[in-house]
């Protein structure tokens, strides 16, 4: 699934889906993804708003007859101005009036600029040919975003978009709530990733249990697991030491994908630097020790993986032998 933005006239607008045959106000929320849906129409909106008032370009429209044209565009359906010939002479003149405005502002120092006014007799027209270009884009980037296989609707985004624009304060507050939106997608995000790799989290959690049942193999309370192939006697580092160590990495099946031995050069790093599972080991290796670690996924890359070989949810291990705490 690819999840796009697009950027309108003004304001950063998120990719949606439509709901239903028509807007209907204040819709109700009744699922997360309602939820989220209408987060992202509220920052987007509230984006938009700031961005036009810090321009001076909120007196140019009537969002009444934009919000309308907006979402009439989005879902396709009938228009009042289409975007033909004459229509886009009409809104490039308006759009080169607010490049022009914003560009003023960008260069301005004294902070005085001043709003400017289209004639009465244009503020309907510009305010609908603005918002059908700008539900023009969305309408398209929906298609193409697979965001209504996840639940996300229009009618909630719109919610919240326009509301963020024209109302005192919004039904969701998006600085409380701002993270569902990157819970959400991310969750979907490692449930695809678990449908592809999710062999590798049970071939590795098998593993463990079978290896933690080793005389010589100590499972800490982390689930990290190590066996000691060299007992050293110097100090052990702390969370803001720089150390010196050779190393082999390598997967569950033993191919090794990174080694500083096999390098000829020690890796220099920060105790605080690495993944969770090295620096674990870390704090408790003394100088001259040399270790083998079993590193679960959740202690490692665990859903990103990293580069080519490492795929998502790989359980690691290495060798790690530390040489000496930098000073």
């Amino acid at each position: 699934m690819n999840f796009k933005n697009f950027f309108l006239v003004g304001a950063l607008v998120a990719s949606l889906a439509a709901c239903g045959s028509s807007y209907k106000s204040q819709t109700k929320i009744e699922t997360r993804a309602d939820s989220v849906a209408y987060l992202m129409g509220a920052i987007d909106g509230g984006r938009q708003k700031a961005t036009y008032e810090h321009f001076g370009l909120d007196t140019l429209l009537d969002f009444d007859t934009y919000f309308d044209a907006f979402y009439r565009a989005s879902n396709q359906k009938s228009l009042k101005y289409e975007l033909d010939s004459a229509g886009d002479a009409m809104l490039s003149k308006f759009t080169n009036i607010i490049q022009l405005q914003t560009q003023k502002v960008k260069n301005d120092t004294t902070g005085n600029v001043e709003p400017i006014y289209f004639p009465k007799s244009q503020i309907d027209s510009a305010s609908y040919l603005l918002g059908v270009a700008d539900g023009k884009n969305l309408g398209e980037g929906y298609r193409q975003s697979g965001l209504d296989s996840v639940g996300i609707k229009f009618c909630f985004y719109y919610e919240g978009f326009r509301e963020a624009n024209q109302e005192s304060k919004t039904r969701i507050n998006a600085d409380q709530y701002g993270t569902m939106i990157n819970d959400f997608f991310a969750e979907i995000r490692e449930k695809e990733l678990m449908e592809q790799f999710g062999a590798n989290k049970r071939e590795g959690e098998e593993f463990l249990a079978k290896n933690k049942a080793s005389e010589d193999v100590i499972t800490t309370e982390s689930g990290l697991q190590y066996t000691i192939l060299k007992e050293g006697n110097g100090p052990k580092p702390t969370i803001n030491n720089m150390v010196k160590v050779h190393y082999t990495g390598m997967l569950l099946d033993s191919t090794v994908f990174d080694s500083s031995v096999e390098r000829g050069e020690p890796a220099v790093f920060g105790v605080g630097q690495v993944i969770p599972g090295w620096t674990e080991a870390l704090l408790s290796m003394p100088v001259g020790s040399k270790w083998k670690l079993f590193i679960p996924q959740e202690l490692a890359y665990g859903a990103n993986g990293a580069g080519r070989m490492i795929k998502p949810f790989s359980l690691l291990i290495f060798e790690v032998e530390l040489l000496e705490i930098e000073k």
